[in-house]
């Protein structure tokens, strides 16, 4: 088993409901040919180096994942029929994958992020009192030695 990358740029016209849609059917398609799904970014609305198909602008989405050859051929074959993509590419990670640690990294996605501890009672206070006594230092009068004019 391997890790791949594959980045994809779609439509940036595409509403919140059809990104969402066109993410869980390339994620089912990873997961269906007994691959792992590690992550999946959005990374947004962004320029284009150059155009394609007559866009200026498209919409980044990273899918990190593990599987055989298997999964890499029947993702591209969607890809290049999806005309809602503009462009894609993938990229071999790593040759070998440990399950095991692999497992750690998608808990460690998916698990809740850590609490903030509440500041102690009086702390609130303090931070508005010093906050008020401190005044930023701002020079009065600047004076430029050197030059034509001096």
């Amino acid at each position: 088993m391997r890790r791949y990358e594959t980045i994809l740029i779609a439509h940036v016209d595409l509403s919140e409901d059809e990104l969402g849609n066109l993410i869980t059917r390339y994620g089912g398609i990873v997961t269906g040919q007994k691959g792992i799904l590690v992550k999946v970014e959005r990374w947004g609305k962004r320029r284009l180096a150059y155009m394609i198909r007559k866009q200026a602008r498209g919409f980044y989405i990273l899918i990190d994942y593990a599987g055989v050859s298997a999964v890499v051929n029947e993702l591209e074959r969607n890809l290049k029929i999806d005309d809602k993509i503009l462009k894609f590419m993938t990229v071999l990670k790593a040759e070998t994958v440990d399950i095991e640690a692999l497992e750690k990294e998608i808990a460690e996605a998916a698990g809740p992020v850590e609490k903030q501890e509440p500041p102690p009672a009086g702390a609130a206070e303090i931070d508005a009192a010093g906050a008020a006594d401190a005044q930023p230092a701002v020079p009065k009068e600047i004076t430029v030695k050197g030059g034509k004019d001096s």
